[in-house]
């Protein structure tokens, strides 16, 4: 494994902010499948669940788990609005994400209140997966209890687009 000065030092004079560079080492850093030659693989060893990273849920996450009926999932996620971030609807948006919401798991108003409020607040990435001292409260004996309806920012993990030429920054050895 590089270390961060060679890491970074075959990396200067490209065109990524220092953000991304970082972002990029911590992805290098964090996961043995990213190290590996070829196309990425997931080799589901719970490394970027023990992650203390923000976990933040899509709107897309939220309606995926409304339909699926997963509030299990949906109750255990927490509420972190970054600063200024949440921008509050209108009442006409929150009656009909409620009504929404309502009509489609046929539920008392409080619930579809709840559910129309996690559809806005994960507008602005302030719905969370929850962590304890362990990391991702879903990492069970280091597997994923739920791999095949995780959030899209886990499924797409590590974004390899974010680092352009980053397999080739590797691969110099």
């Amino acid at each position: 494994m590089l270390s961060r000065q060679e890491f970074f030092a075959r990396a200067r004079g490209g065109k990524h902010t220092i953000e991304e560079l970082y972002a990029a080492y911590e992805t290098y850093s964090t996961c043995p499948a990213v190290r590996s030659r070829g196309a990425f693989k997931c080799m589901r060893c719970g490394s970027c669940c023990r992650r203390p990273w923000r976990v933040e849920v899509s709107v897309y996450d939220v309606q995926r788990w409304i339909y699926e009926k997963r509030l299990d999932i949906m109750k255990s996620l927490e509420y972190r609005p970054r600063k200024g971030s949440f921008r509050r609807l209108s009442t006409c948006e929150a009656r009909s994400l409620e009504i929404m919401c309502s009509s489609l798991l046929d539920l008392d108003e409080s619930l579809s209140a709840g559910l129309a409020f996690a559809i806005a607040a994960s507008r602005d990435g302030s719905l969370i997966m929850p962590k304890d001292e362990d990391g991702c409260v879903y990492l069970e004996d280091g597997l994923c209890t739920i791999y095949e309806t995780r959030p899209q920012v886990c499924a797409s993990f590590p974004d390899a687009g974010l680092f352009e030429g980053l397999t080739a920054l590797l691969e110099k050895r």
